[in-house]
């Protein structure tokens, strides 16, 4: 008798561990995706953003996000998340935007930074991504928007020769 009991318990401890494994995964499933982040090369006085989807693939409860950044020098860019803090319910996932603004008085090189995601959780209270960029060249002047002087002084000054030469026209036949 102890034999088949034996025989039949190693089965169902196997099937046990499998299924406290798998709620275990399911409350701790948070995370960050793409863990590294790279903004290539962008220019002095230039930007570029990238999407950054945190997700909360447990089951359970609904888990609170706050974005920071480390290693940032402000003479090489300026990072900034939007949004900046966010709630994931249960089974989802919200897309955030990380922008990189580099100042047109930046040094060329290669940088690295680190986007820091604390959460709610207490199994996992904070994730990171790897973010990195090379600073190289100038961005081009900007052309200012506007009104063609020139141009509407031109037209402005036909308009006025045909208009005094109907006036002309219309004094001459009163006459």
């Amino acid at each position: 008798m102890s034999f088949r009991v034996r025989r039949c318990l190693t089965p169902l401890f196997f099937i046990f561990l499998i299924v406290v494994s798998a709620l275990v995964t399911a409350q701790v499933g948070i995370g960050v995706s793409p863990a590294r982040i790279d903004f290539g090369t962008v220019v002095r006085g230039g930007n570029a953003e990238r999407d950054v989807i945190l997700y909360n693939t447990g089951g359970n409860s609904t888990l609170a996000y706050s974005i920071s950044f480390t290693n940032v020098t402000n003479t090489s860019g300026q990072l900034s998340a939007s949004p900046a803090s966010v709630t994931i319910a249960p089974n989802s996932n919200a897309t955030v935007a990380v922008k990189l603004d580099v100042p047109s008085d930046a040094k060329d090189g290669n940088f690295s930074s680190n986007m820091l995601v604390n959460t709610s959780s207490t199994v996992r209270p904070a994730l990171s991504a790897n973010i990195t960029y090379t600073v190289q060249g100038t961005a081009p002047a900007q052309t200012a928007q506007g009104v063609d002087v020139p141009l509407v002084a031109g037209a402005l000054g036909v308009f006025a020769l045909v208009a005094i030469g109907a006036v002309y026209v219309i004094l001459l036949r009163g006459k």
